[in-house]
């Protein structure tokens, strides 16, 4: 469950992938199933939320980690990975952009 607090210390990545609209949908596909895999295999891999674009080019990911070397061992399993069928397609429909990020502020209702 994602978490977003001042008080806590939770290391977030913000990923937006660019698509053609047509190939949004199989993009969120291999994302979903991407996350699914570092859940079961990164220890303090928290979270992943996506996003899809109305018109059609972009998912965003909101993921979560519980510190920065979980965050690491995310980015080193898919390095290691790099050639898997999945990592492959994707790179092929896909331009990501990858930023982390702390809250600063929390506005609500």
């Amino acid at each position: 469950m994602a978490t977003i607090s001042l008080n806590r210390d939770i290391v977030t990545t913000i990923n937006t992938f660019t698509f053609e609209p047509e190939n949004q949908q199989r993009g969120l596909e291999l994302l979903i199933e991407l996350a699914r895999t570092l859940r079961k295999e990164v220890p303090g891999f928290l979270a992943a939320h996506f996003h899809t674009s109305v018109d059609g080019t972009r998912v965003v990911n909101y993921a979560q980690y519980d510190s920065h070397e979980a965050l690491e061992a995310a980015g080193a399993k898919i390095f290691a990975n790099a050639e898997s069928p999945l990592l492959l397609e994707l790179r092929q429909i896909a331009t990501p952009d990858s930023r982390e990020y702390k809250v600063r502020t929390i506005l609500e209702g």
